[in-house]
């Protein structure tokens, strides 16, 4: 059993990102394969995602997304980098 150190845990968290904006991370790279790009603006939550087929099934699922994430804002989801 590896149990890692107070201090790796702390260095690999990201204490500036909320949580609600890491599950939204995490569910894209667990079900889509890909790195969002997230950001903030005027009380919505913009996620950047590379195509439109992506898009279109990100879309389908917002409601699961929004419950799952916890997300206390509204989702925009665009399409390109």
């Amino acid at each position: 059993m590896c149990m890692d150190s107070l201090k790796d845990l702390l260095a690999s968290k990201n204490l500036d990102e909320p949580t609600e904006i890491a599950a939204l991370r995490e569910y894209c790279q667990q079900l889509f394969n890909f790195l969002p790009d997230i950001s903030i603006k005027n009380d919505c939550i913009w996620l950047k995602v590379p195509n439109g087929i992506i898009a279109s099934e990100l879309r389908m699922r917002i409601t699961e997304i929004q419950t799952r994430c916890g997300l206390t804002q509204k989702l925009v989801i665009r399409i390109g980098y």
